[in-house]
């Protein structure tokens, strides 16, 4: 999994690639608390859209960092882009977490929030 970091006027975008599973997970973890810290106002901005495996630890690493976006960092919500790509959709719609994260279909409608 490789993650990129686009720290924009408007907001910081990580551009997420790969696998996200139980050795992969903590790296996202850690490129969420780093981006928290340079977002200075601006939202945060997930993409998803290149990722070709979603595991139980990435949704808990997506639940979680939504959870603290929300309760202890004070920011309205953690946008997370997913496209309609079928290895991260599924997962997050079995398991009931649509209805708890904030979807998008593009990084342009994560902006306009």
């Amino acid at each position: 999994m490789k993650v990129r970091t686009d720290d924009r006027p408007d907001a910081v975008v990580l551009g997420v690639d790969g696998e996200i599973d139980g050795l992969t997970a903590p790296r996202l973890r850690a490129a969420i608390d780093a981006a928290y810290e340079q977002l200075d106002g601006r939202p945060l901005v997930v993409d998803l859209t290149d990722v070709t495996f979603l595991g139980s630890p990435g949704l808990q690493v997506l639940l979680d960092s939504a959870r603290e976006a929300v309760h202890h960092r004070g920011f309205e919500t953690l946008r997370i882009v997913v496209d309609h790509t079928r290895p991260v959709v599924r997962p997050i719609e079995l398991t009931g977490l649509d209805a708890v994260l904030t979807l998008f279909h593009s990084v342009t409608d994560a902006l306009d929030g």
